[in-house]
């Protein structure tokens, strides 16, 4: 086994039974089948949302009013969660193809968006800044002004480039849709050449999701709402626990990676999941709360995810014999 952490060599003698069980390079059926389980309906949900959020926002534009307002922020909405649930347990070509820089670029720049209102949307697109689900925010919901959007979207410059962003995230995600398949039918070919590497690869980016899900939780107990991802739509409860859903939809899927676990190692992580969820869902919404009990609540969601995390990471990547890279925890 090939760990970049250190490993006590008693946990690897425990653990050596287990690690033989079956062969660790996947077969092609099983790799299909996690790939169809595991991943692409959470990339067919967000290729959904991300049509409605564009046909949303055009008809926000063409008839701006209170109620296609609505349906926009609810489409957006739906989408910026999708997108949180792939990227709970992300890979395969929107890896590779950087999806999360082009939709999601993070922090929004008002500055840039309000520079950027009188341009084609050719001369946007070079800046990651003006074309994500981050611009639709501020766009859709403002800075703390949530009740002046209406007016403002009202201006057809800045309306027409709220609709170029939704029109321009489903573009986006789409072009990942024959990836998909090409990723599909690589995993299911005579070579085991992307099988090889698949556990490995998927596991060390869910360690790192979850690493990331600990970000979003800050340490002060009066933190500021500036701290949170998504806080102009107050959203950002929801997209969380989003992301450990999508977590778990991929690690537990049939067949998945659980299924290649020791029965008392896969109750282990299944227990460790249900409490990540369970008290991540106690947290206070908007996650920006101030006072002792929310300061407590994103204590505990925060260590339930570390706790998860150092399942997989230390026990699970151990018995299915995973090559894991370095962390933001090595060295602790």
């Amino acid at each position: 086994m090939m760990l970049k952490t250190m490993i006590p060599g008693l946990l690897l003698a425990s653990l050596a039974p287990f690690a033989q069980a079956e062969p660790q390079t996947p077969g092609p059926t099983w790799s299909i089948g996690w790939l169809d389980a595991g991943y692409l309906p959470r990339h067919a949900a967000l290729g959904q949302a991300a049509d409605t959020l564009a046909s949303a926002s055009a008809a926000l534009c063409a008839k701006p009013d209170k109620a296609t307002l609505y349906k926009a922020r609810a489409a957006w909405l739906a989408t910026s969660q999708a997108w949180r649930a792939m990227d709970g347990a992300s890979g395969g070509p929107m890896v590779l193809e950087r999806l999360g820089r082009k939709i999601d670029f993070r922090p929004t720049r008002p500055a840039d968006i309000e520079a950027s209102l009188g341009l084609a949307a050719a001369e946007r697109l070079g800046n990651v800044a003006t074309r994500g689900l981050a611009a639709a925010e501020y766009l859709l919901w403002g800075e703390k002004q949530p009740a002046q959007q209406l007016a403002k979207l009202r201006d057809a410059q800045r309306c027409a480039m709220l609709a170029e962003i939704g029109r321009q995230v489903a573009s986006d995600v789409h072009a990942l849709d024959a990836g998909w398949q090409s990723y599909r039918q690589q995993l299911g070919g005579e070579s085991d050449f992307f099988r090889q590497n698949l556990l490995s690869e998927h596991i060390n980016l869910m360690i790192a999701a979850l690493e990331g899900l600990q970000k979003r939780l800050p340490k002060d107990e009066a933190p500021r709402p500036a701290n949170f991802i998504e806080w102009r739509s107050g959203s950002s409860k929801s997209q969380l626990l989003a992301q450990i859903g999508g977590f778990g939809t991929a690690f537990f899927a049939t067949p998945g990676p659980a299924g290649r676990l020791n029965g008392d190692l896969a109750a282990r992580m299944q227990a460790r999941f249900d409490a990540a969820r369970k008290d991540c869902a106690a947290l206070p919404d908007p996650l920006e709360t101030s006072g002792a009990a929310s300061h407590a609540a994103r204590k505990q969601c925060s260590k339930a995810l570390s706790a998860l995390k150092t399942v997989l990471q230390d026990e699970v990547a151990v018995e299915l014999d995973l090559t894991l890279g370095f962390t933001e925890g090595d060295g602790d």
